[in-house]
């Protein structure tokens, strides 16, 4: 398989920031255990922060929003992927006129009815991982917050270019943006390596 130079540098960052953060977790590490007892009455607070925390532990509705919100994007943008997938091996590949067939047939239906799963989940599964954010804590790691902040702003931009709300010059960038490997792949990266440091 024949790999653009533009993708091989993007996955080439994506090999080396996924490696640093597997082998040195400390990197995406959070303060909250460095900061000093500066106030016994701030000490006191944190420890019935703390204390609500562990009861949260013992709750398993954040594991519940975290799956909910993970197969909603999941379903969400399977078709989008897919898509992806078919158009570089249509391009990249040498494909018979058969296969390139049925590539261009996906690509009508994909266009034509599956998009509508994409419009609808996207927000839900971000309204889930809200939620899921609120229920859940992490002291460890400061990627999932991250993650969930390039989750709303790929949202954001989707919503903006759905219902043309920008000027078409900013449209072309949000565009760019929302459909670009580049951000899809930070944004995956964050989620995944953020969730992994979590467990």
């Amino acid at each position: 398989m024949i790999i653009s130079e533009k993708y091989g540098k993007i996955i080439l960052v994506l090999i080396i920031l996924m490696s640093t953060l597997w082998l040195f977790p400390s990197l995406a590490m959070a303060d909250d255990h460095e900061r000093r007892r500066r106030d016994f009455g701030q000490y006191e607070m944190k420890e019935v922060r703390d204390d609500k925390r562990e009861w949260k532990k013992d709750d398993k509705g954040h594991e519940v929003t975290g799956q909910l919100s993970l197969w909603s994007l999941v379903a969400a943008n399977l078709n989008v992927a897919l898509s992806i997938f078919f158009k570089g091996a249509n391009r990249y590949i040498p494909l018979g006129p058969e296969i390139k067939g049925l590539i261009k047939r996906f690509s009508q239906i994909h266009k034509k009815n599956l998009m509508r799963f994409h419009y609808v989940l996207n927000p839900f599964a971000l309204c889930i991982a809200g939620i899921h954010f609120l229920l859940s804590s992490c002291r460890s790691s400061q990627l999932p917050e991250w993650g969930l902040i390039c989750l709303t702003a790929m949202v954001f931009l989707g919503f903006t270019i759905k219902f043309r709300l920008a000027p078409k010059r900013v449209q072309r960038v949000f565009y760019r943006l929302h459909t670009g490997v580049e951000s899809i792949s930070v944004m995956t990266v964050l989620l995944v390596i953020g969730h992994v440091i979590v467990d």
